[in-house]
């Protein structure tokens, strides 16, 4: 590694890497890079980086830092530093403390695209210093089947109702529930009836969003659609209508669950 010299009782002193690695051991190598004008930056790599990793996903940063001769510099204080782009402000996410090898691991929650880096801010004899930026992405984790199956549902508000189709321009009440499920990656028969006898009943005090909701008149299904909490359905309820939030209006139904 390249190094300078630095006159008088200033020490000739260089910065090591940086590791990320994620939950599963993976990582993403990262050089310090000091800020003062005698250092010389180290290079980044990156190794097995997870990157995208799913909002919430714990990630392990660890750092090392050397000092004179590559040895390394223990007992200092490090942060880890994000920030959300180029044009935001640094943030301290968490802190850590060098060990006898020159190394801190300090644990972060990745929940957004953001940059990172670990900073240290110097003392008497060792000059502040920044490591490269790495970049991990953010996804957001995927909304649970029943939700999916509430948002595609919705996703048809405004259509038409009409006896007997399935979309995409228009549906009838079971039409629309065949479709919310597929988009879901459930399959359902295409009638009312095919679909109640399709599903395990589930009790009402257990109902949750997605469910299919069933009215019956006598042993006969007339309706059905698709439960979006507080007591409502999203549905195609009758010629003339269109898809949209229905009022459970009766207590005359019943509740399965294909999710």
């Amino acid at each position: 590694m390249p190094t300078s010299t630095r006159t008088g009782s200033r020490r000739l002193r260089r910065i090591g890497s940086a590791t990320l690695v994620g939950a599963a051991g993976a990582g993403a190598l990262l050089g310090f890079s000091g800020t003062a004008s005698a250092t010389v930056p180290t290079e980044q790599t990156i190794d097995g980086a997870q990157t995208p990793v799913t909002a919430g996903t714990p990630l392990t940063f660890t750092g090392r830092l050397t000092g004179l001769g590559d040895s390394p510099v223990a007992e200092q204080q490090v942060d880890l530093e994000w920030r959300g782009g180029p044009d935001q402000p640094w943030a301290v996410s968490n802190a850590g403390t060098t060990d006898a090898d020159g190394v801190a691991a300090i644990p972060a929650t990745v929940r957004q695209s953001a940059e990172w880096r670990i900073s240290y801010h110097g003392d008497r004899v060792n000059d502040p210093s920044a490591s490269p930026i790495v970049g991990v992405q953010s996804e957001q984790p995927e909304p649970p089947a029943g939700q999916r199956i509430v948002d595609a549902a919705a996703s048809q508000a405004g259509k038409a109702y009409s006896y007997g189709a399935s979309g995409p321009d228009s549906y009838d009440c079971s039409g629309l529930t065949q479709f919310a499920h597929r988009e879901a990656g459930v399959e359902l028969p295409r009638t009312s009836g095919e679909q109640r006898a399709a599903v395990p009943e589930i009790a009402r005090a257990e109902m949750a969003p997605g469910d299919l909701v069933f009215f019956h008149d006598g042993g006969s299904v007339y309706h059905t659609g698709v439960f979006a909490g507080d007591n409502k359905i999203w549905a195609a309820p009758e010629s003339g209508d269109v898809v949209r939030l229905q009022e459970i209006w009766t207590d005359s139904y019943t509740v399965g669950r294909a999710w």
